[in-house]
């Protein structure tokens, strides 16, 4: 249930999409006399896009994950996907979802990759604590781009905070009696104020602040000996060169429009004089000149292409095998310009054999 709102609320810079689907798995369970319904959660898996490429802002994979661990539900990470690896959903093949991977080239993510990194020490905390994986959910704060809400189990508090805006968000939060709480990826202390709990949250970004002293991670029972993850640098550039862009485009229209009345005047007069010249030079056109233009929507280029003769489909080249698949189809009636295009977009050659192979 959570698998659409978790990337579109980011997307979208919509979390009221999260909160509402929540607060309804909430409700069915206690109308059946549970305690709200804990599904399992998933933000990409072997039938849907990867969450590294369904993301608008790559950045939002923290607050995305950070929600995944934090909700109600049980999480689950796609093979892969805690690399930040990207997989689009391709038409006619699946292929791009569920690539082989060796995982010695990954041996060192942790360490090296920060979308290794975030899940790797949200997947840790989870794993000690229990307000996460059992404790009820409270709604703290919530507007379309900030995002807040605790879990609480035997007394244990535990406060999480996201935020999908650019700029950085404050968050005023209750302390539920504990005087101190640590980041789980930032490492960061913070000491309550009056029974409140007043945190910064980095723009496009999120934290789980767990009492101080709660979790052991890497062995180590404090949090600030864990090295706060770091972002790729390569982000802010690309903002900036798109605004550069968007000045760039802005600058060149007024100069192009200036430019349009000036041919616009002499444009008109000249057709009405030169009508009847071009009358004479009707005669001299050639009716071979249309049939050649006009061929194509006809004769498509499929139809000038060979099928070799003993080549295997697997041994065809994607073209080879569009042919094929035409062929194939024409036997079976008209291809129509869709049926046609659909060949022709389709260059993929596990896909094409596949699709040769399901003709009779």
């Amino acid at each position: 249930h959570l698998h659409k709102a978790l990337y579109s609320s980011h997307n979208d810079h919509n979390y009221f999409e999260t909160a509402h689907t929540v607060r309804r798995l909430n409700d069915l369970g206690r109308n059946n006399g549970g305690g709200g319904l804990k599904l399992y959660n998933f933000v990409d898996n072997h039938d849907v896009e990867r969450i590294y490429t369904k993301l608008n802002n790559k950045a939002h994979f923290v607050p995305t994950h950070v929600l995944l661990y934090t909700l109600p539900g049980i999480p689950s990470v796609y093979y892969g996907s805690e690399f930040g690896m990207e997989g689009r959903k391709e038409r006619f093949s699946d292929d791009s979802l569920r690539p082989y991977i060796n995982l010695d080239d990954y041996k060192d993510a942790v360490k090296n990759n920060w979308c290794t990194a975030v899940v790797s020490k949200l997947g840790k905390a989870r794993q000690q604590l229990k307000a996460l994986a059992y404790g009820n959910y409270t709604e703290h704060t919530l507007t379309t781009r900030q995002y807040a809400f605790s879990r609480n189990c035997d007394g244990q508090n535990v406060l999480v905070t996201v935020n999908n805006d650019d700029n950085s968000a404050w968050f005023n939060l209750p302390a539920d009696g504990i005087g101190e709480y640590v980041g789980v990826l930032s490492g960061k202390k913070i000491h309550a104020d009056n029974g409140r709990l007043n945190v910064e949250v980095s723009g496009n970004s999120g934290e789980v602040w767990v009492p101080a002293g709660s979790i052991v991670l890497d062995g180590v029972l404090e949090t600030e000996s864990i090295a706060p993850y770091e972002m790729p640098q390569q982000e802010a550039p690309a903002k900036e060169a798109f605004a550069v862009e968007q000045q760039t485009v802005v600058k060149k229209a007024p100069a192009e429009k200036k430019e349009e009345p000036a041919p616009v005047k002499p444009a008109a007069p000249e057709p009405v004089t030169e009508e009847p010249k071009e009358a004479p030079a009707q005669p001299a056109f050639t009716a071979p000149v249309q049939p050649v233009k006009e061929a194509p929507k006809s004769g498509r280029i499929l139809d000038d292409v060979e099928i070799p003769a003993g080549k295997s489909l697997q041994e065809m080249t994607v073209v080879e095998l569009q042919k094929v698949i035409y062929e194939k189809m024409k036997k079976n009636g008209p291809v129509t310009d869709r049926m046609y295009q659909d060949i022709i977009e389709n260059v993929y050659h596990n896909s094409l054999v596949g699709w040769a192979n399901s003709f009779r």
